[in-house]
């Protein structure tokens, strides 16, 4: 390579110096974009709050830091968030295993579908989760009413909601599928050979998977189990609701202190930007470490080999096998897991009950469709519904193109430079919404730039907790673009512009709708920093779920959760048929 072309950022231009300068500057002007809006939403604000934790009467102190790590209540609640993130990874893990051997090793119909819909409960909303889960596992539940009619018990034989069994269940359910997708990723380019040889060595089946298998889709496995830490982690909805107020993580304490104590003197508020700060902490450092896991990860990923199905069922003789035996039970179980909840949500939502035992109904819906005036939620569940839609959309238009130019520029790094940028990426994922919405909480409650109480404020943060899974969707699409495309464009005189818009935008369409799709989905289930930041008349339909939770109400909020999940369907039906060829005329 010659001596002027050595440490660039960019590919080696081949039609010219010129056209690789004007990107360059292009590059970095269009970059402090996201930049500023990230300087300006997310890192000022939070600066802020960690400084309201390091002070007192306007000077530094550690006092309150060292009230909660010498205080054995808080103790308690910084060990308790670790134990029950441990045990919903190690749940994520033994519900994840199994479905990724499953999608590796056998051949069945459906096997794409099946294969898609395993990133589905990860966008559901969590609040909707819990209501599926207390539909379900409740002591009033339909699988303990079906045990105890089935085998005459008069308790519930199942006690799953309002415990730690029934947290770390729900988390299961969240974060199986990224457990399940990190290690198909690994497990299907795993070269059959190496087993293959043990085999006819004679090793069992068992110790071919100990010694060849396991250490060899490990990474995989780190990779996305240190993920599910994290988001086990920084869980508030799911805690607070399916832990019915029994449990309380570092996320939970901080909403409980800013929110629901009142307090003249602000000393929740300083604890709360104490516990925010030890948080963030350790959330910071547990995404480090999965950065140095997922790079390994990636670069394993690179020397695999495509492996072989074979068909899932071969005969009635096969079906008996033990081993296929074992596989069904699980098949059952994650059906009664995964599936079960969203039925029970939606039986629930057709259901009433009266003194003559119930009958089906759509009372519910016409219920939450009804502009009616609900004085427990501050406006009519309608009003709800159109503001998730509203908001969704609002981050949606600001985390799209705001992702676009971050990625556009990760993917064009040849240099260290990238992972600085992976890391001012990942600092919003390992930022909990709680912790987010107090920090803008304090930052825009002031003039001149009070934005609480207003939309603009719900929007920001989703559009913040929404921008690295924009990313995350575009950079593997923008990798595999070619530069040469867009350096010829430019060498016979398109503006850069004009090569945007019509070469990178049209071949990256599938990237842009899949960041479209999980922005908005993301955005219309998040519930923790709406729930800090909402005002009468803001309400969303995660929140208007749980308030209407907190009145023991489950026919309008299972409508709500309902209308949720059909809103997030219609929402990937549309921008799969519509997008693409709305940005191809764009």
């Amino acid at each position: 390579m010659p001596p002027s072309l050595k440490g660039r950022g960019d590919s080696p231009p081949s039609l010219g110096e010129g056209v690789g300068e004007r990107s360059g500057a292009w590059r970095l002007g269009l970059l402090l974009l996201p930049i500023l809006f990230l300087i300006l939403f997310f890192y000022a604000p939070l600066a802020n709050l960690l400084r309201e934790g390091l002070t007192k009467d306007g000077t530094f102190s550690l006092e309150f830091v060292q009230k909660i790590l010498t205080d054995e209540y808080f103790q308690h609640v910084i060990l308790f968030t670790f134990w029950q993130a441990l045990l919903s990874t190690l749940a994520s893990i033994a519900l994840g295993l199994p479905l990724a051997y499953i999608l590796t090793r056998y051949d069945f119909p459906l096997k794409r579908a099946v294969r898609s819909l395993t990133i589905v409960p990860f966008v559901l909303p969590a609040i909707t989760v819990a209501l599926g889960f207390a539909l379900l596992f409740g002591r009033n539940g339909y699988l303990n009413q079906f045990l105890m009619n089935l085998f005459g018990l008069r308790e519930p034989p199942l006690p799953i909601m309002y415990s730690l069994a029934g947290i770390v269940l729900a988390h299961a359910f969240y974060n199986a599928p990224i457990i399940t997708r990190t290690v198909h990723a690994a497990w299907e380019r795993l070269d059959p050979r190496y087993e293959e040889s043990a085999r006819a060595l004679g090793a069992s089946r068992f110790y071919v998977f100990k010694d060849v298998t396991l250490p060899m889709i490990l990474p995989g496995l780190l990779s996305g189990a240190a993920l599910v830490f994290i988001f086990c982690f920084l869980s508030f909805p799911i805690v607070l609701s399916v832990g019915g107020g029994r449990f309380s993580t570092i996320e939970v304490e901080i909403y409980t202190r800013v929110v629901t104590m009142l307090d003249p003197q602000l000393t929740n508020y300083k604890i709360g930007a104490a516990l925010a700060l030890i948080g963030l902490t350790l959330s910071l450092t547990m995404t480090y470490i999965y950065l140095r896991v997922q790079g390994g990860f990636a670069r394993q990923l690179e020397q695999l080999r495509p492996r072989p199905p074979v068909p899932l069922f071969a005969g009635v003789r096969d079906f008996l096998r033990p081993t296929k035996l074992l596989l069904w039970v699980y098949v059952l179980v994650s059906l009664l897991i995964f599936v079960g909840p969203v039925l029970a949500i939606l039986a629930d939502s057709l259901w009433e009950e009266t003194v003559f035992g119930g009958h089906w109904t759509l009372r519910w819906y016409a219920y939450i469709f009804t502009p009616q005036y609900e004085a427990f939620l501050g406006d009519s569940p309608l009003r709800a519904i159109l503001n998730s839609i509203g908001f969704g959309v609002g981050a949606m238009l600001i985390a799209l193109p705001m992702g676009l130019i971050f990625a556009y520029v990760i993917a064009r790094l040849r240099w260290g430079g990238r992972r600085i940028f992976d890391t001012l990426l990942m600092a919003p994922l390992a930022t909990s919404s709680i912790v987010l919405a107090f920090a803008l909480l304090r930052a825009f409650n002031a003039p001149p730039f009070r934005l609480m109480g207003t939309p603009y404020a719900v929007i920001i943060a989703h559009s913040v907790i929404i921008f690295p899974f924009v990313v995350r969707a575009l950079v593997p699409v923008l990798e595999n673009l070619d530069v040469k495309l867009i350096e010829g464009a430019q060498s016979l005189g398109a503006s850069r512009l004009r090569a945007l818009r019509e070469i990178e935008l049209p071949l990256v369409a599938t990237g842009l709708l899949a960041g479209a799709v999980f922005a908005f989905a993301l955005s219309l289930g998040e519930m923790s920093a709406t729930l800090m930041l909402a005002r009468p008349g803001l309400n969303t339909m995660p929140v208007a779920v749980y308030r209407f939770l907190s009145q023991h109400s489950l026919g309008a909020p299972s409508a709500m959760s309902v209308v949720m999940i059909a809103v997030s369907a219609l929402a990937f039906i549309l921008l799969e048929r519509w997008g693409e060829r709305a940005l191809q005329r764009f």
